[in-house]
């Protein structure tokens, strides 16, 4: 039974990878493992459930993927996750828009992180960081990340180039509480 759950979650992400989130039909992606759509439903209650799992897969990936120094302080941490995240928008978009637009990840935001160890891991750095700007740790977590995000859809969308400078320059802001 796992077997078959894992391969519907590998096979799910390689489909998302391919076609985005969006697209992902159940038929097909049973039939590619030899199922019926029906047969899906004894492995994950729904679709949503089968996100969540993809979700918590691709996290997993991600983090173990990116290659953080964990020896290093929690700033150059975070950058070192914003360049492997502006690196992988280029080339798998459609995976950083499931893993950051899915329901499932939007409502882990709000949820235990223990299940996405890559919101675990960039909430633990911003915790780490020594606040100067007075804001709370959500209010500051929403600050970097939609300044990641937005930055790296730039990049993706071809408006900027990347620069690192910048966002080593705008998350020292971000920690001094400057503008």
């Amino acid at each position: 039974m796992k077997n078959t759950e894992n391969e519907l979650i590998t096979k799910a992400i390689k489909a998302i990878d391919k076609n985005g989130y969006q697209n992902l039909s159940l038929r097909k992606l049973t039939q590619s493992i030899g199922l019926t759509t029906g047969a899906f439903y004894k492995h994950f209650e729904n679709k949503n459930i089968l996100y969540a799992k993809v979700t918590s897969e691709i996290s997993k990936e991600f983090i173990d993927h990116a290659k953080i120094d964990d020896s290093l302080p929690a700033q150059e941490q975070i950058l070192q996750i914003a360049d492997y995240f502006v690196k992988q928008i280029k080339i798998h978009s459609n995976i950083i828009n499931f893993l950051f637009f899915n329901e499932e990840a939007v409502s882990a935001l709000t949820k235990d992180s223990a299940s996405y160890p890559f919101l675990k891991k960039i909430r633990t750095l911003i915790e780490q960081l020594n606040l100067k700007s007075g804001v709370s740790k959500q209010d500051f977590f929403i600050q970097i990340w939609s300044f990641i995000q937005g930055y790296a859809f730039l990049i993706k969308n071809g408006v900027i180039d990347y620069n690192p400078a910048l966002v080593q320059t705008t998350l020292k802001q971000l920690i001094n509480g400057e503008s």
